[in-house]
């Protein structure tokens, strides 16, 4: 009976563990990050929904800055509307760094090249359809 109650044990955190539903939507966005700093601290890029536009992101990745261009691949969990927002961490400290008015000091860019106008800009601006293995390009400014 407990070899019994321990298989069953297992085949549950395997299926909990390994559900191929859970991943079958996955969609894998190359994102190229141009107009890098050369050396000067981490590339992070953020991938949020709408409702966690620029809180907690539904996906992020980070590359050191070993080139002008850098390339990193976000595993979407799935199909949808998604926004984009990247930063270089020029300073190494782990934050987007901002001036006395609120502004990002540190190199900053959104999907969609979205405009920061009085504030970050809006998930509409930058929001594109992930549904296919596809690349999106964005530009440090």
């Amino acid at each position: 009976m407990k070899l019994i109650t321990a298989a069953a044990a297992c085949a549950l955190a395997f299926a909990v563990l390994f559900d191929g539903h859970a991943y079958a939507d996955q969609v894998s966005l190359d994102v190229r990050v141009d107009n890098v700093r050369l050396d000067q601290g981490a590339v992070r890029v953020a991938l949020y929904d709408e409702s966690t536009w620029l809180g907690e992101p539904v996906v992020g990745e980070q590359i050191e800055s070993t080139a002008t261009s850098v390339t990193l691949r976000l595993n979407v969990p799935a199909s949808g509307r998604y926004g984009l927002a990247a930063y270089q961490d020029t300073n190494r400290d782990g934050r987007l760094n901002r001036n006395v008015v609120g502004m990002p000091s540190e190199p900053t860019a959104f999907s969609n090249d979205a405009p920061m106008r009085f504030g970050p800009p809006r998930f509409a601006d930058a929001a594109l359809d992930v549904s296919t293995p596809s690349e999106t390009v964005l530009t440090l400014r």
